[in-house]
């Protein structure tokens, strides 16, 4: 129950959560993101999540050739910092700046080299034909306008998106109804889109990097055609 209670309180300002906050400006909305995130991934000793990589993505990127990878909402850099050990040319960007901070010094502990950007999902600049991986792991469920075609142009022919999230029966579950994502709805999204291959979909139970307990999830990783 009182894992529960951190979870429902620290999602409560994610991006998805903080679209209903009609009467904020987009910078108000950013400012509070950001003193969130920094008090929950940084500050706040009590609050869990997964500190290791996630495990959709490391089991997605075992065996391929490293290249340029985009860490969406990379938090304190643990996948953007396994990324990099494995080879990969890693750019990452949040608006949390003191876990972005964060993830810098522990690449340079490492002998790592991690590009930051402490931008937000609508202003960062995607690019055209940019990246080999894009990662996409519990920063909510895509709600930017045509984010779908933003990250197809994005992604270089034969590019992975790796996406993980709450499936909207999670949200049900902690007695918010509009948190998480629909059944098939991510999907679907990009299949209106066109131009992408499903390699592997799952809406199933598992455990969250972010309040570390079993919750219905949705795993998804795409291929640009």
């Amino acid at each position: 129950m009182k894992t529960m209670r951190i979870l429902m309180s620290v999602l409560a300002l994610t991006y998805c959560g903080l679209l209903t906050a009609q009467t904020l400006t987009v910078e108000e909305r950013n400012e509070r993101i950001r003193e969130r995130w920094n008090r929950s991934l940084v500050d706040n000793e009590n609050y869990r999540f997964n500190k290791q990589p996630n495990k959709l993505l490391t089991t997605t990127v075992e065996g391929i050739k490293p290249g340029k990878a985009l860490v969406v909402a990379m938090g304190q850099g643990r996948n953007a910092l396994e990324l990099a050990r494995r080879g990969w040319e890693v750019t990452g960007f949040d608006l949390a700046d003191k876990a972005v901070a964060y993830a810098l010094e522990e690449a340079d502990k490492e002998g790592l080299e991690l590009n930051t950007q402490i931008e937000s999902f609508e202003t960062f600049d995607y690019g055209t034909e940019k990246w080999d991986l894009i990662t996409w792991l519990y920063g909510g469920c895509l709600g930017v306008e045509d984010i779908a075609g933003t990250l197809k142009r994005a992604l270089k022919p034969g590019g992975l998106f790796v996406f993980e999230f709450f499936h909207r029966e999670a949200g049900i579950g902690m007695g918010r109804p509009n948190f998480g994502c629909e059944a098939g709805a991510v999907k679907e999204l990009f299949m209106n889109e066109g131009g992408f291959e499903v390699l592997f979909y799952e809406e199933k139970e598992g455990m969250a990097d972010y309040g570390m307990d079993t919750q219905k999830l949705i795993y998804m990783v795409l291929s640009k055609k």
